[in-house]
């Protein structure tokens, strides 16, 4: 299925807004999660301080806290704020509020501070601020600081940050995707508005496009216009000229219509008598289409053995000399949607190129199957050399340039069936001589 042009514009808008909006929430989290983080870990490092400020340690070894100092959630257990001080792999105190939680030592540079969330315990995060402390007989003791606390705040803080960024992206999204519409509409209502004409005018509502375009749509439409000028002027000098050669060919067709009173063989005479009517028929058929100035008229439907039979028994009398066989396959009922002249027009140019280059048999068949009609006319001739299958549609081209003709007929029947909208297709015959397959669909 082919997108129209607002389709695509929409779906290509659509998927870059929502790419550009989820890469932006994404990185919007991140960020927050790591200010939230950064936040924490500088929370941390003020109950460091503090602790820095309140303990000291005795000669023996032991560390006195003052207790009054610190923050009431380090007496309370279970108060989500814990503190520890390190000797080592030692613990020489830790709050009373860690009572049943162990963090694990490090080792940290005097200065240096590490921030983690535990691999054991992921409900916390700790800081650790490596320190050296000195006694009082000036021997360097290296002790490590940690202050925990529960993760659940920060993940909370996190998850209402998500929920409501992704509320608000959404709503902007909706927001600015239904404006993009409304503005890809309003951009393309040009498009839409010179489809309409050229709709309008291939229904023979208008004769050119008229409306008030935009600057880059301007230039199409005046080209369009001089290619409808053109064309309706190539249209009227070939229904001028084909109006005149019909006109002048009827002065000819009146002598021959004075010679079937002349004493003739009643063979002969009967061949030209069905000549001169046929002649007098295309000329008549032109002259209509060419006073019809291009109006489509409904075709009616036209039984198709009969002009068979009529077209057969004239080439039969042309090549006599040749006997060919004539086999007709088709219900006498079946009936073509074409016009009947070009009916005989079609049928005339591949049955005269069957029998002049058959050796004795020529078939046509047809047959109406899967809403076609599909009529097949083969010989047992040479056939057609497979470079030129193509070429041989082409006006002017013939397959063998020693016969005589001008070489449109394969080309005007092709132009016919494409006008009705079916297909023209080469085939070898069951004789190993040229096949012609016509398909036309029924409606047409």
């Amino acid at each position: 299925m082919t997108l129209s042009l607002h389709a695509r514009l929409g779906i290509a808008a659509g998927a870059i807004l929502i790419a550009f909006l989820g890469l932006a929430g994404v990185a919007l989290e991140r960020a927050f999660r790591e200010a939230a983080a950064k936040a924490t870990e500088e929370r941390l490092q003020a109950y460091i301080y503090t602790l820095l400020a309140t303990f000291e340690i005795d000669p023996g070894g032991r560390v006195t806290m003052e207790t009054r100092r610190l923050d009431r959630r380090f007496s309370t257990p279970g108060s989500g704020l814990y503190g520890f001080i390190f000797l080592y792999d030692e613990v020489l105190w830790q709050s009373p509020s860690a009572l049943g939680i162990s963090v694990p030592s490090v080792r940290l540079d005097s200065g240096r501070r590490f921030f983690t969330r535990l691999d054991g315990n992921p409900s916390l995060w700790v800081l650790y601020h490596g320190i050296t402390w000195e006694t009082e007989r000036g021997h360097p003791v290296p002790l490590v600081i940690a202050v925990a606390t529960d993760a659940a705040t920060l993940v909370a803080e996190v998850n209402d940050f998500r929920r409501t960024l992704w509320v608000w992206l959404g709503g902007l999204g909706g927001l600015l995707l239904g404006t993009q519409i409304a503005i890809l509409r309003w951009s393309l209502k040009p498009l839409r508005t010179i489809a309409g004409d050229l709709s309008a005018i291939e229904a023979g509502r208008k004769q050119r496009l008229e409306g008030h375009y935009p600057r880059e749509l301007q230039r199409l439409a005046t080209n369009l216009n001089a290619l409808l000028h053109s064309e309706r002027a190539h249209l009227t000098r070939y229904r001028n000229t084909l109006a005149d050669l019909a006109h002048s060919l009827k002065t000819p067709l009146a002598v021959l219509r004075g010679l079937e009173r002349e004493v003739l063989p009643a063979d002969v005479r009967r061949t030209l008598t069905d000549q001169v009517a046929r002649m007098q028929h295309l000329v008549d058929y032109q002259l209509q289409k060419a006073a019809a100035q291009g109006a489509a008229s409904p075709l009616r439907s036209v039984r198709l053995r009969p002009v068979l039979e009529r077209i057969g028994a004239s080439l039969d009398k042309v090549y006599r000399d040749k006997g060919v066989t004539l086999a007709l396959d088709c219900d006498t009922e079946l009936r073509l949607p074409l016009d009947e002249g070009d009916l005989y027009e079609l049928l005339g140019n591949l049955l005269d190129n069957a029998y002049k280059w058959c050796r004795r048999r020529v078939r046509v068949g047809a047959e109406a199957t899967g809403g076609e009609i599909r009529l097949r006319i083969q010989d047992d001739g040479p056939g057609i050399p497979e470079d030129l299958r193509q070429t041989v549609l082409e006006r002017g081209v013939r397959a063998d340039q020693s016969t005589h003709g001008h070489g449109i007929g394969l080309a005007v029947v092709n132009e016919l069936v494409r006008l009705h909208g079916g297909t023209l297709r080469y085939h070898d015959s069951p004789w190993g001589g040229a096949g012609w397959e016509i398909r036309l669909p029924v409606s047409s």
